[in-house]
């Protein structure tokens, strides 16, 4: 597998022995600590990782998603080991939801939508009065009030789009925002 589509992006090159002993002792001391208490160390493993020139999407899946696993690839990689890709889980199919809740949630999805349009154009130096810049929030964080096998069956039915982080927007935008 080339590099430049590895899982970790390209392969960082000439990387100091001294940085990568580094990462490997770091890496370790994540993996060894309590997960409720490794922020601090997932903190200082991102600052290595930069250091180590790696990937900075790469880096953000990792101690976002606090792969400890992961990480452990990273590392071999590091080293030169090749690192198999991992195939990606499909989705689960969507569960079977009343109909009255998922009117409900879309009710919800909409009304919060259209909140976070109208925050955004309350800020200073948008609207008609200066720039006229319009807002650009098309997807939202699905809310709360509804579990996320809600937000899937929406999706499978064709009223939202998912476009990655939890974040979600309407297939079709027909909010009169206008």
């Amino acid at each position: 597998m080339s590099d430049a589509h590895a899982r970790f992006g390209k392969r960082p090159a000439n990387l100091p022995p001294q940085v990568l002993a580094e990462v490997a002792k770091q890496a370790g001391v994540v993996a060894a600590c309590d997960a409720a208490a490794a922020g601090p160390q997932w903190g200082a493993m991102h600052k290595l990782l930069l250091k180590a020139k790696v990937d900075p999407a790469a880096i953000m899946k990792l101690v976002a998603n606090r792969d400890v696993a992961g990480l452990a690839d990273l590392v071999r990689w590091l080293h030169g080991e090749e690192v198999a890709v991992v195939e990606a889980a499909p989705e689960p199919e969507a569960p079977a939801v009343d109909p009255e809740v998922m009117r409900a949630a879309m009710k919800v999805f909409r009304k919060r939508l259209r909140y976070a349009r109208l925050d955004a154009e309350s800020r200073l130096g948008v609207g008609p009065m200066s720039s006229g810049k319009r807002n650009d929030i098309d997807a939202i964080e699905a809310p709360r009030e509804h579990p996320m096998p809600v937000w899937r069956a929406l999706v499978a039915a064709g009223r939202l789009r998912a476009v990655g982080g939890g974040f979600f927007a309407l297939a079709v935008d027909d909010l009169n925002d206008d």
